[in-house]
């Protein structure tokens, strides 16, 4: 089954290293965990290379605005609000992408975070190969990218650059 995009890129935000996931013709081709500055880094470079190969390159964003914004854990209100804390600066982050992405007119979906079987496979890196072929080393934050960048994006659906979409 072909796709409409050629070159799927999954953000995992997070405060200090996004996990980030690269497919190719939906197969995996890199595992990565960025900062900030070097991921937006990263999202020039690969949307140049895709702009003069003829490629069709999009970003596959998590949503984190699904999350709510705090987790009750049953741990103490101190704990509670760092957790709350964190959760905020991720949101923060998150929004910063897709700002930079829409601002760079590049092609971007956010999508809801992981549930059920890709839920597990983010925590289980047995799992994970099994259902992505990766056999290299991965963690749970790229692992998501890359199931939002294998599973997030339905098949034969194009995703206009923000340019592209009437305001």
């Amino acid at each position: 089954m072909s796709r409409k995009h050629d070159i799927v890129i999954g953000i995992d935000p997070d405060l200090e290293k996004n996990g980030v996931a690269m497919l190719v013709e939906g197969e995996l081709m890199s595992l990565q965990n960025l900062p900030f500055m070097k991921l937006m880094e990263y999202c020039q470079h690969e949307e140049w290379l895709s702009a003069n190969s003829g490629s069709s390159l999009v970003f596959v964003v998590e949503d984190v605005e699904y999350n709510k914004p705090v987790f009750n854990r049953r741990l103490s209100p101190k704990q509670n609000l760092k957790v709350a804390q964190n959760v905020g600066m991720v949101k923060g982050v998150a929004r910063m992408i897709v700002q930079f992405l829409e601002a760079s007119d590049m092609r971007y979906i956010k999508v809801p975070p992981l549930k059920g079987h890709l839920k597990k496979a983010k925590n289980d890196r047995q799992y994970f190969n099994q259902l992505t072929g990766w056999q290299k080393s991965s963690n749970q934050d790229n692992r998501d990218a890359a199931l939002l960048a294998k599973y997030g994006l339905p098949a034969h659906v194009y995703v206009p650059r923000p340019s592209e979409v009437p305001h």
